[in-house]
């Protein structure tokens, strides 16, 4: 049973409707039948230090190598300035071309570029391995009837190559991985 008292609800109205009690009454009710997980520092620890990798040297080297940024501190200015908006290095990278802040006679931003460039020159060992506890926990999940998901703000074929590394690509797979270059 869900109680709320109308003077402490966040509703636009003095008494919620029958309708928005019914809703949150649904939403509480309702079974869990799915799990999301955000791949980047939720199926790996942050303190890995592969995320700051990713984040920086990985999206720089990328800048400099691909989109002819001067360097790497022009490249680290202009990806944080639109990371900081978008979470996203694709998503920062296409508004960033669509606002002229690439540098002149730079080829065209393509998320499918990014992803190719982290799936092959990231350092991947930094994450350790197979993590056969994570492997035992998603399995446990799925043995009990619950369908996993991946989802991430970077490109599919990075995420693929992570989920592979840490041995949990199987318990996934391509139906339930979702990735930024779905949506752009």
């Amino acid at each position: 049973k869900l109680l709320i008292h109308p003077s402490r609800t966040s509703f636009n109205s003095t008494i919620p409707s029958i309708y928005q009690y019914l809703s949150i009454y649904l939403i509480i009710s309702m079974p869990i039948t799915t799990i999301l997980f955000d791949v980047d520092d939720t199926l790996y620890d942050v303190g890995t230090g592969f995320t700051a990798h990713r984040n920086g040297y990985g999206a720089q080297s990328f800048m400099v190598e691909q989109l002819k940024f001067e360097s790497l501190e022009q490249a680290k200015a202009v990806r944080d300035e639109y990371f900081e908006q978008y979470h996203s290095t694709a998503k920062a990278l296409l508004v960033a071309q669509q606002e002229g802040k690439l540098p002149p006679g730079a080829p065209p931003f393509e998320a499918k570029q990014l992803a190719e460039w982290w799936a092959t020159t990231l350092d991947f060992s930094l994450l350790g391995g197979v993590n056969a506890t994570l492997q035992k926990d998603l399995h446990d999940l799925q043995s009990r009837g619950l369908t996993i998901v991946a989802f991430s703000n970077g490109p599919r074929q990075y995420v693929k190559r992570t989920l592979m590394e840490l041995g949990v690509w199987e318990l996934f797979g391509e139906d339930r991985l979702f990735a930024v270059d779905d949506v752009l």
